[in-house]
């Protein structure tokens, strides 16, 4: 396809996102079945999810297809996730779907505490486990979803005070998706040396299309696939050293 794309002259990942958008649409509605076997694809025993809900994982939001999300995070002064603003657009796999249940892994341990604000949506439940550092909340929809209906949810978690700096961010997404953006701002004070973009195919599985990203004037990067196949995405950063120099080569 991206030979055909050069001989056309047209932009590079032109044909392929025409190609990723059609089958959504034209594709019954998956079932709660298929979407457990594709989550169990990419979610392998030990993952933060699994750690977070056991057994239960694997059917996290079986009910529900995912068809874009799009996700905004600030790094604070001290190199820390510090505020995730996320949209979910979903649709409906059977009759009265209430919820969708989100879950966010924590980098440091001693994470205190966190706090839950639902501009779209409303919070219903929110667990915060410190012993395994995720935070899984409920948010309801305020009616119950019939097969094939489409609801959006937005919210915001603001992490308590915590020392230990993140380096890297994922997503997971057990089946394609329409589009996922990955939005992050990094503190004036804490500018990274190099951010990368990559994908992995499982939790388990090692980094691929690695490709450095660039900051802008707001010192803010993304990550917008032309094409969302399931999978895990992600942006890495390598963080200056406190005397404002690039880190040494390990």
């Amino acid at each position: 396809m991206a030979e055909v794309e050069v001989i056309l002259d047209m932009p590079r990942g032109a044909l392929q996102s025409l190609l990723s958008h059609r089958r959504p649409r034209g594709r019954a509605v998956a079932n709660g079945r298929e979407i457990s076997e594709a989550l169990s694809r990419v979610v392998t025993p030990g993952a933060p999810l699994e750690r977070a809900l056991g057994p239960d994982a694997y059917r996290f939001n079986e009910d529900l297809v995912t068809l874009s999300v799009q996700e905004k995070l600030h790094i604070d002064e001290y190199g820390c996730i510090a505020r995730y603003t996320v949209s979910h657009v979903v649709r409906a796999t059977r009759n009265g779907v209430r919820h969708l249940t989100a879950h966010h892994n924590l980098d440091d341990p001693e994470t205190p505490s966190v706090q839950v604000t639902v501009q779209c949506g409303r919070l219903e439940a929110l667990h915060f486990r410190q012993e395994v550092r995720s935070a899984v909340f409920d948010i309801g929809f305020g009616r119950a979803l019939s097969r094939g209906d489409t609801a959006i949810v937005e919210y915001t978690l603001d992490v308590g005070p915590r020392w230990k700096p993140s380096n890297h961010h994922e997503r997971t997404l057990p089946i394609p998706v329409r589009q996922y953006l990955l939005h992050m701002f990094f503190h004036a004070r804490h500018v990274p040396s190099a951010v990368y973009g990559y994908y992995r195919p499982s939790s388990e599985a090692a980094r691929e299309d690695v490709r450095r990203l660039s900051l802008d004037a707001s010192h803010s990067v993304h990550l917008l696939p032309a094409k969302c196949t399931a999978g895990i995405y992600g942006i890495s950063w390598e963080r200056y050293s406190a005397s404002g120099k690039p880190p040494k080569a390990p």
